[in-house]
This record gives C-alpha cells, structure tokens and sequence, in this order.
C-alpha cells in the first residue's frame, strides 16, 4: 500500500498480486483485492480495475465501501468513454452589416508617383454590404491512451455577401493532428491544408505545419506558445498571370497568457511573422514582417451569459519599395477594438452577437482604411 500512495503503482501491482494468490487470510485478500483493484486504475487498466470492483460488489461489502467502489466505477466509465473514438459537429451561421467588405479606401483619387493622380474604379473603393457567414467543422478524435490521441479536423466556411458576389469566399480546410501531455503540459502537433476560393474562382492555397505548447499553471494561470511554418501560393489562373508574385513562406510564433480570476478570464496573445517572397522576380515588395498583441477580456455574468471585449494591434513592414509608390517602403499599421456577447441557450446552443471596428494607417494613402461590422448568429454542437 505504501508503494501506492507514494507514487510507485506498477510496484504496488504487483505487491497486490502476490498477496491475492498466495494470502490464507479472507479479510486480507479482500482488501488486497481492493487496493489492486485501485492500484489497476491508476496505472489505466480499466478493465481489470472494473472486474475487481465489481468482485468485491458481489461479496456485500460494508455501506462505506460500497459507495466508494461505486465511484471508483463510474470514474472507470468516464474514462472508457474519453478512450473511445467520438465524432462530433459544430454548425455556426451569422448575419451582419459591413461597410467596407474589401477593407479598401474611401478615396476615389489617389496621387501616384509615376503618371499622378488616377481615379479608382468602384470595385478598388470600400463597399458596403449586409452578409452572411456559415461554417460547419467535423471533429474525429481517436485517442490512444487518456493523455494521447490522433484528432482529424475538417471545417468549411462559406461568406456571402449579399447585394454583390465579388468578394464571396469559400475556404475549406484539412487538419491532422497528434495530441499529447498530461493535465499540466499539453502538446500538439498537426499538418494542414487549405483552400480559398474568391468569387468561386480559384484564389490561394496553404499548407501549414504547427507545433504548440499548453500549459495549465496555479492560481489559474495559463501560458502557451505556437509555431508554425505555412507555403502560401496564389492561383494565376482566371486573369491573375501576375499572382505568383504574391507567394510567400511563411514563419509565425505566438505567445499566450491567461488568467481566470472569479468571473473574469484575462487573454493576452503576442505574435511576430516574416513573410518571404517566393516569386524569382519581382515580388520582393510582397515580402514582409509583422507583429501584433490582442488581449480580451470576458466576463461571466452567470452561467448563461458572457460579455466580452477585444483589442487588438499590429504593425506591418514590407520588405522593398512598391513598384507603383517608388521609394516608398509600404508600412501599416492596424488597429481594432471589439465587443460581444455569448448566451447559452441551450446545453449545445449559443447565440452570439459582436460590434467591431478596425482602423488601417499606412503610409501610402491607397491602403488607409476604417470598417465598421455588426453580427449576431448562433453556434450548435452536436
């Protein structure tokens, strides 16, 4: 016994065992019977921990131990069932009001180094819309052991914009990934890909590989750390003879804090990319970095509803000098603030609603823009 409680439990199997054969002794078989029953719980052979508990039911064991058994019996259904392979859905829709869909300027006149001042046709200006967004994700998990699982994620999301299709977007995306840890350190790593289509042409697609880090602390602190590798290509096909100027490898790390206080959880998240252009000529301009910090707060005013705010900013630096604003390395800066509300209407039912603003600052006036964006829609699990 003391081989199990300090730690030692394949060491306290085996002790258990022995005494089982070879004790003459019914009330210490008994409770051997007992403590290896526990003992093969917590080393996870569930099946053999289950037929000792219900061995021991069968002799009328004192009220007390009774009671106990039956815990330690509806643990060993939990956590058969965390072990056996689960499929699930998740099915979300929204509709909103965004006054800028394409994030473009509100300029229809725009002074070029080269030939002076152009004008914009309308599809280069904002455009304001009402929309509607719709995913549908399927989750298939297959786990190992409790702590160790393969997960396979498919997720479509179909954006419609409806007064104009032109900026309509279809993405699906693939994902496969290993999970491991315990319930501190928790690891994943995954592979991807993933396609977008604009205008139901064609447009980019990714292939991204990631490796993150989780980290359950005290006092209801959290900590983790991303990072991931992505080829970004876009499609030349449908009039775009120049897109391969835009492809990029891309590195990314993010940084994650969180802090559960009472009714608050606190989230900050710093990240930092470098983008590097692919293209043999001429897309040097499309190489950059970028870094950025998003914090968030929620607030669970009880157990239905959830209020929420977010903040978020980032700074952008291209690499070379555009090829129409000559001498002039792009820099952007971006700043957006959000707030939102979650209620649980249901145990797989949620209906959110968000007002965003974001505001772009660059340092060539055709890429200055603000958007403002109204939603609400529902989530459903099943």
């Amino acid at each position: 016994m003391a081989a199990l409680e300090s730690g030692n439990a394949n060491q306290s199997v085996f002790a258990f065992e022995r005494v089982l054969s070879s004790s003459t002794s019914t009330t210490l078989r008994e409770r051997a019977r007992l403590e290896l029953a526990r003992a093969y719980f917590v080393t996870n052979n569930l099946t053999a921990s289950e037929s000792l508990f219900n061995a021991a039911l069968e002799t009328n064991p004192p009220q007390n131990v009774q009671q106990n058994i039956q815990a330690f019996l509806q643990l060993i259904q939990v956590r058969k069932n965390s072990q056996v392979p689960t499929i699930s859905w998740t099915l979300s829709s929204i509709l909103g009001s965004d006054d800028n869909i394409n994030s473009a300027t509100s300029n229809g006149l725009i002074d070029t180094p080269l030939i002076g001042q152009i004008e914009l046709n309308q599809d280069a200006q904002e455009t304001d819309d009402n929309f509607s967004n719709s995913t549908i994700t399927m989750a298939y998990k297959y786990p190992f052991t409790r702590d160790r699982s393969l997960d396979l994620t498919v997720n479509l999301v179909h954006l419609d914009n409806l007064s104009t299709n032109q900026f309509d977007i279809d993405n699906i995306r693939g994902e496969v990934a290993y999970n491991w840890g315990d319930q501190v350190n928790r690891f994943k790593h995954s592979a991807s890909v993933g396609k977008v289509n604009l205008d139901q042409n064609s447009f980019q697609k990714s292939l991204p590989i990631n490796s993150s880090w989780q980290r359950a602390g005290n006092n209801g602190w959290y900590q983790s750390l991303t990072g991931s590798y992505s080829q970004i290509r876009y499609d030349t096909g449908n009039g775009g003879a120049l897109n391969d100027l835009r492809d990029v490898n891309q590195l990314l790390i993010t940084g994650g804090f969180s802090k559960i206080s009472g009714a608050f959880t606190h989230s900050l998240n710093l990240y930092h990319a470098d983008e590097s252009p692919q293209a043999a000529n001429g897309g040097d301009h499309n190489g950059r970095d970028f870094s950025g910090l998003a914090y968030s707060l929620l607030y669970r005013l009880n157990p239905q509803h959830t209020p929420y705010f977010r903040v978020s900013a980032q700074s952008v630096n291209h690499d070379s000098e555009h090829p129409v604003f000559f001498n002039t390395v792009r820099s952007d800066d971006t700043e957006s603030v959000s707030l939102g509300w979650f209620w649980q209407a249901g145990r797989n039912f949620l209906l959110t609603g968000e007002a965003a603003y974001t505001d772009n600052n660059s340092n060539i006036p055709l890429f200055n823009y603000s958007r403002v964006k109204y939603q609400a829609g529902f989530i459903i699990q099943f």
